[in-house]
């Protein structure tokens, strides 16, 4: 980043014009962001079904944030730091844009590196959205998903008796595997299974 003032510098009202020009960058900067575009495939009974096109935009910007005074008080007041904001855009084939932010923390200045750290977990999140995508965009138009994860609606064209979703995580057993338990064993697994969602 190029040599600047602080933002709180830009709101007060007290420096003159001159020092606020001096290597002057309005505050509200995009200092870093990562975007992508990829592409999905919706299918709801009876209604509308069709390709599904994405948009998401990760980024980190300059911004006045809220922080508690003190302990003591709730007060809050605005202090120079960093905003990231996950903004996403889709359309269904032949529609309009719709766009929704996703995720949006602020960050006081001193925490720059936490808000990095989290920018790096959130794209890591986007990528798990671009591989449930991909996998119905490639599967479904020609009906050839086997299985579909009802938490994350990743799908698959293979049939296992163990699966385990690339989406979520979450994992699957057929009835054949759950019978060769015995009755008490499987109960006791159907609730661990059920007390992880």
């Amino acid at each position: 980043m190029s040599e600047q003032l602080m933002l709180s510098s830009f709101s007060t009202k007290t420096i003159s014009m001159d020092e606020s020009s001096k290597g002057f960058r309005p505050w509200n900067n995009n200092v870093f962001d990562w975007e992508v575009g990829y592409q999905g495939y919706y299918r709801e009974e009876g209604k509308h079904e069709g390709y599904v096109d994405f948009h998401v935009l990760a980024e980190i910007r300059e911004a006045l944030v809220k922080v508690r005074k003190d302990n003591k008080t709730y007060r809050k007041i605005e202090v120079p730091g960093y905003k990231l904001i996950i903004t996403q855009k889709m359309a269904l084939t032949g529609r309009e844009w719709e766009s929704y932010v996703v995720f949006e923390e602020a960050f006081p200045k001193e925490q720059f590196r936490k808000a990095f750290d989290v920018f790096r977990r959130e794209v890591l999140n986007i990528q798990g959205w671009i591989k449930i995508a991909e996998s119905r965009a490639r599967l479904m138009p020609d009906k050839g998903e086997v299985f579909e994860c009802v938490f994350c609606g990743w799908v698959t064209d293979t049939w296992t008796d163990d699966i385990l979703c690339e989406g979520c995580g979450k994992r699957y057993w057929s009835d054949k595997l759950w019978a060769g338990l015995g009755d008490t064993k499987a109960q006791h697994m159907r609730n661990q299974m059920n007390n992880q969602r």
